[in-house]
């Protein structure tokens, strides 16, 4: 499937009511084909330059094998043109998720930027959140290369990527972050037992962590169990069956294509 002209810009935020609302068909799409969608984000250079400087080579893998799982996902039959939905061009989604999955790990960097910032001692996805909406104001509000409602659902997106709600609505955007970002923590099995194999080719996520290796990723895992002592009241720890389940266990170093 090629990217679709306008997607459903809200979308269920439970997993299996966002399956009925979309058409998903999982064929392999190879990773230089969702690349050949890079050469539109230019104009976001100084978003790449400052993930790499914060972030350790573990977190940008990390969130590029994100943005290129959330592609293939978009690709794959994401929710379009459901009667009385409002619309967003599929280009205008992959701006922003593109700026989402290079922005939505800094409250885990340890880089001192990140840890001097004011916002350090509220949980790690509004401490990323206010880091990124700040970034974002400063480098394209005035050029008009974002718009306010723009950078306010690539914060919300951020601020939320953790929470899998049963309940509500989560924008194209949140629902992305989420869903590429628990493929990359937990695997296939994320939602029950290779849940993510209606979503996601197994050849394309295999190209796309050949070129993005999975390094060190135990460091993650750590910096997980250090926040539930440090920050007991973090917004993960409201949702125990994912980060907190011996049953459930983050990948690590483990590769997804492997996964059930």
């Amino acid at each position: 499937m090629s990217l679709p002209e306008t997607v459903d810009a809200f979308v269920p935020s439970n997993f299996q009511d966002l399956l009925t609302q979309g058409h998903f068909r999982p064929a392999h799409i190879e990773l230089s084909e969702l690349q050949k969608l890079d050469s539109s984000l230019d104009i976001f250079k100084s978003t790449l330059e400052l993930s790499k400087k914060l972030y350790s080579q573990t977190l940008l893998n990390h969130c590029f094998r994100c943005f290129y799982f959330a592609l293939a996902i978009l690709r794959n039959g994401f929710p379009s043109n459901t009667p009385s939905v409002r619309q967003i061009p599929g280009d205008v989604v992959v701006k922003k998720l593109y700026l989402t999955c290079l922005l939505h790990d800094f409250g885990l960097s340890n880089h001192t930027e990140a840890q001097s910032h004011p916002a350090h001692d509220m949980t790690f996805e509004f401490h990323g959140g206010i880091m990124a909406y700040e970034h974002l104001r400063d480098e394209y509000a005035s050029s008009l290369s974002l718009n306010d409602s723009q950078i306010a659902d690539i914060t919300q997106g951020i601020m939320l990527h953790t929470a899998p709600f049963e309940h509500g609505k989560s924008s194209a955007v949140g629902i992305l972050i989420q869903l590429s970002a628990f493929l990359d923590a937990f695997g296939y099995g994320a939602f029950g037992r290779d849940s993510m194999e209606c979503l996601i080719h197994r050849d394309t996520v295999q190209e796309i962590e050949q070129a993005f290796p999975r390094v060190d990723m135990g460091q993650i895992k750590e910096g997980f169990e250090n926040m539930f002592e440090v920050k007991p009241d973090c917004l993960v720890s409201h949702f125990p069956a994912y980060f907190q389940n011996k049953d459930h266990p983050l990948l690590g170093d483990r590769s997804v294509v492997d996964s059930h």
